[in-house]
């Protein structure tokens, strides 16, 4: 990758030294701050950063020499300038630098810097109150000879100004927050009515992020250019222009590609010159001094170019006029407040003058990555990254703070990373970056990846002709999936799962395996390929893309669109198509689609995909999916024939009593009297209600112990000294069973007495609560065939039970006697000591699982076997909390309150719930209980990301009436949460 500068000859910026500027601190988070310690570094300065509790694993807290946690909520930690100027103090700070964002361009933080005898790495703050407010700038601008876009003199006071303003100056209008940045506080209106809509919603937003109410109207040109200039200025009256970069293309007045130079600068190109000179001239009229950006509104019709506003800091797209010009901003902000340290108020302009800033060497072209579904008006995404993978290739430049297993927060702008590739044409430049993006992969939360390659193989794209409306009308297409609900519990996996990984983690995988591969097998996949495992009740997808999918397993009500669809048939899928799959209609509990191609945006955690929800690793974010998750699949599908169906001769049964072999061992023995064994195999077993993944427990009759206690391994006959367990395995909790499923534990101290034949254990992945079990015995011989023969009718082979023990050593001299059990370590009786206890202590009660630096993706636990574990004495004393019964709280239980429970029971039939789709900060509550809902009703307003999102009422809500409301202004919510509860409909989530 190329790095700021590389094979450029020196100017006097870059011989010179450093003076008085030895210690930093980084006043941000994310890809700047990495970025901005990366040039430190270099300089050779001692950094210091603060982050957040949400970023304690963030790559710049690893990055720097000193990191300090802020205290306070996560959303506002990184505005706290008296926290922040605190900790520079303790830490002998000379200088602090804010990057973009956050307090970069606060005028009162630098001011309190400066008050404080530390040096703010930027401008000064009579600067950046000049330009603080988007209608003084304007001012500004004019003196300065820079044209400026047409609009209302100063500030607006009313909605009737506001209206007037707009009919005299013509249609389309953008009204504007004076003291707004980063996209946000804009709002383009077309109409009158459309002004009066947006008036009040632009002066809250800027009230509520900006804590300044005012905002300005202009024209609104939507076949425009947005270009900008870099500048740098000395503070002592000398300024440079560095060359322009163009950012168009944006969504929600964001950019998500930026270009330097400009390819609608590079047909005129005088225009760049009139670009820069306005730029210098505005800068130099108020001694600006460090890193800033004039950014440009460019008529594409007539090339006339207006001001909109000067960023007084480091742009997020700076990296690429650092490619095309061979300059380091960040070290030249760094050395003017180094010169300012040494009481020189700045660089001198004759080493100014040393920078390079005539054209531009190649092209080079920026692409940020988010966290944002695109088919979802860009909603924001945090979650999970469960794999990052970029493609580096020479002139590439890639400006991350993300890794695998790096948690993204809902407090925080959602910008994972910035893209940047440099090449000596604007051709090279863009087959350059298709490549990167092409060879890179982020799993986990969606992310506009794939949604800006297709910008850049635009036509509009390649021939440079995007304007600020571009993306307005872009189709792009994407394949993927779009979880409308996600079912009672609906998670992504794949056969066999991870069968031999071991170390406590489930084998995970489909419960039912057979009908799993046959669904693969319907859609031409390898029976491997990951599907959806439903249980109960399934999920509505909304498909973006064609697909091929089947549907097998218990019987389960499924449509597409309005149209039932058949079970165990090959069925095509057209994109715009939505399937529906209800609940199970009759016995069995679990069904499986199956799409061709599998799922391209979910990671393999140790070799396989398959989610292991109590661990929380693998799948989509390692949990069940949820109303919003996207899951992108494959672009081009094969031609198919028709429909293909399984003979219904060939499709499993499930039955209500199922019947079940299984084979004595590994501790039956020895340890459960001949008497209780037998039972085992004549007693008609009941499911309970606790059946699941992790293991489905049994109601039947308690067997008798063929031995008072667990010796060594604990009190009661089960307990047993740790050994490994098999799937399949009939546990004894004490003296209740639980047959283990796919995602028991690997490892325990109850005796397993019987284990299921592994061609039986699709039944148990059908098997529900009220089902009963009946167990039958089988030999080595017959499991053998049943296994290899699960594609044949289910047949129920005569055999014997056989024994657990495989082989005994009598007892001889000093020599114990020694049993060997299928599936189990050797016990030994005698004089021997063991040492228990210390695993299951550090397992039961430390989390040991992780992906922060200190572990690998190789080795996400932190012990080795073998490893040596010491505990330490502590202090800390155990304070419990005395509690009384209260004589309310006795009297309400007296007098039968939990009678109440009844009639909650019964009308919560009637209760539709509201799902959140995606983690956020609740900002306001629109309703309270008891109202009745309106359609198009404001029910919540929701802030993730800096977005706001809007929850309306539609249909069928509307009439409902407002139960419960579960939240408050401020809460903190998290996908699959319930914050809203109604008498009827659900209250779908739209961005705003």
């Amino acid at each position: 990758p190329i790095h700021h500068g590389d094979n450029l000859p020196p100017g006097l910026w870059r011989l010179s030294k450093m003076l008085s500027l030895k210690t930093l601190l980084v006043a941000n988070r994310g890809e700047i701050a990495v970025r901005i310690l990366k040039t430190a570094k270099k300089l050779k300065l001692r950094t210091v950063v603060i982050y957040s509790e949400p970023d304690c694993a963030s790559t710049h807290v690893h990055l720097a020499d000193e990191a300090v946690l802020l205290s306070g909520p996560p959303p506002q930690v990184y505005v706290d300038g008296d926290q922040i100027i605190e900790i520079a103090k303790k830490n002998n700070v000379d200088a602090i630098i804010p990057g973009y964002g956050f307090l970069s361009e606060n005028a009162d933080f630098a001011r309190a810097v400066t008050h404080a005898g530390l040096v703010f790495v930027g401008p000064s703050p009579e600067s950046i109150e000049a330009f603080g407010l988007k209608h003084t700038a304007r001012e500004l601008a004019t003196r300065a000879g820079v044209p400026i876009v047409p609009g209302s003199k100063g500030l607006v006071a009313s909605e009737i100004e506001a209206v007037e303003v707009a009919k005299s100056l013509g249609f389309p209008v953008m009204l504007k927050a004076t003291a707004g940045g980063g996209g946000m506080g804009l709002s383009t209106c077309n109409t009158e009515e459309e002004v009066r809509k947006s008036f009040q919603t632009v002066k809250s937003r800027g009230k509520a992020l900006f804590k300044n109410a005012g905002l300005f109207i202009e024209c609104y040109y939507p076949s425009s250019h947005h270009i900008e200039v870099q500048v740098f200025g000395n503070g002592r009256g000398k300024a440079i222009s560095i060359g322009e970069r163009e950012c168009s293309i944006q969504r929600r007045h964001q950019k998500l590609i930026e270009e330097c130079p400009s390819p609608f600068v590079m047909r005129n190109l005088e225009l760049r010159r009139d670009l820069c000179d306005a730029a210098v001239r505005l800068a130099e009229s108020i001694k600006y001094g460090s890193a800033g950006t004039i950014e440009y509104l460019v008529d594409d019709d007539t090339g006339s170019f207006f001001f909109l506003e000067m960023n007084t800091r480091l742009q997020v797209e700076h990296g690429i006029t650092e490619l095309c010009y061979g300059i380091d901003l960040v070290e030249l902000m760094l050395k003017q407040a180094d010169a300012e340290l040494s009481g020189k108020k700045g660089l001198s302009a004759e080493l100014l003058s040393s920078i390079p800033v005539g054209a531009p060497s190649g092209v080079a072209i920026e692409a940020r990555i988010y966290a944002e579904n695109p088919v979802k008006d860009f909603a924001p995404c945090p979650g999970t990254l469960q794999h990052v993978e970029w493609k580096e290739i020479p002139g590439s430049r890639i400006d991350t703070w993300i890794y695998r297993g790096i948690q993204v927060s809902a407090n925080y702008d959602p910008l994972l990373a910035k893209v940047m590739y440099h090449a000596p044409t604007r051709q090279e430049a863009i087959k350059g970056m298709t490549d990167i993006l092409a060879g890179s992969q982020i799993c986990g939360p969606p992310t506009n990846l794939e949604f800006l390659s297709k910008i850049l193989a635009d036509k509009s794209f390649t021939a440079g002709n995007t304007l600020t409306k571009f993306l307005d009308t872009f189709e792009h297409n994407l394949s993927a999936i779009d979880v409308v609900s996600g079912g009672a519990y609906t998670l992504v996996q794949d056969w066999p799962g991870r069968p031999t990984l071991g170390r406590g983690f489930c084998h995970s995988g489909p419960m039912d395996s057979f009908a799993f591969r046959i669904a693969n097998a319907l859609v031409g996949n390898p029976l491997g390929v990951e599907g959806l495992d439903v249980t109960l009740s399934g999920p509505e997808l909304r498909f973006l893309g064609s697909a091929i999918i089947s549907l097998c397993g218990a019987p389960i009500d499924a449509k597409l669109d309005d149209t039932p669809i058949p079970m165990w048939t090959r069925i095509k899928v057209s994109a715009g198509q939505r399937l529906k799959i209800g609940k199970t209609t009759g016995n069995g509990c679990r069904a499986y689609l199956g799409l061709f191609g599998g799922f391209l945006n979910i990671a393999k955690w140790f070799g396989s995909k398959s989610t292991a929800p109590m661990v929380g690793v693998g799948g989509y974010q390692g949990r069940q999916l949820a109303a919003g998750d996207y899951i992108s699949i494959r672009h081009q599908i094969p031609e198919v024939a028709g429909d293909l169906s399984i003979p219904g001769h060939l499709i499993p049964q499930y039955p209500k009593n199922w019947e079940i072999l299984f084979m004595p061992g590994p501790y039956d023995e020895g340890y459960i009297v001949p008497e209780s064994i037998d039972m085992l195999y004549s007693a008609e077993w009941t499911v309970s209600h606790n059946a699941a993944r992790g293991g489905i427990r049994l109601l039947g009759p308690k067997p008798t112990w063929a031995r008072p206690d667990g010796g060594d391994g604990g009190a009661h006959p089960s307990n047993l000294i740790e050994y490994g367990y098999a799937i399949g395995s009939l546990n004894w909790t004490g003296d209740d069973p639980v047959v283990f499923s796919q995602d028991a534990p690997d490892l325990g101290g109850f005796i397993s007495s019987h284990t299921i034949v592994k061609g039986d254990l699709w039944k148990l992945g059908q098997v529900k609560a009220g089902d009963t079990l009946m167990f039958r015995a089988t030999s080595l011989e017959d499991a053998l065939v049943i296994r290899n023969a699960t594609d044949l009718p289910p047949v129920l082979p005569q055999g014997t039970r056989g024994s657990g023990v495989v082989h005994t050593v009598p007892e001889k001299g000093n020599q114990p006697l020694a049993s060997y059990r299928q599936k189990a370590l050797n016990e030994a009786k005698g004089e021997i000591t063991f040492s228990t206890g210390l695993i299951s202590m550090v397992g039961c009660g430390n989390y040991i699982l992780g992906s922060k630096r200190d572990y690998a993706p190789h080795k996400p636990w932190l012990f080795e076997d073998f490893d040596q574990i010491t505990f330490h004495r502590g202090r800390s004393r155990f304070a419990p909390d005395q509690a009384t019964q209260g004589a309310d709280g006795a009297g309400w239980i007296g007098n039968g309150a939990f009678g109440a429970m009844d009639g909650w029971k019964a009308d919560r039939e009637m209760l539709q719930i509201l799902p959140c789709p995606l983690n956020a900060n609740v900002w306001k509550v629109e309703i309270k209980e008891g109202d009745t809902v309106e359609e198009s009703h404001l029910v919540a307003v929701l802030e993730a990301m800096k977005l706001e999102i809007a929850v309306r009422a539609e249909s069928p809500a509307v009439g409902g009436v407002v139960e419960k409301i579960l939240v408050q202004p401020g809460d903190s919510i998290y996908r699959g949460w319930k914050p809203l509860w109604c008498w009827s409909g659900n209250l779908p989530i739209e961005g705003s």
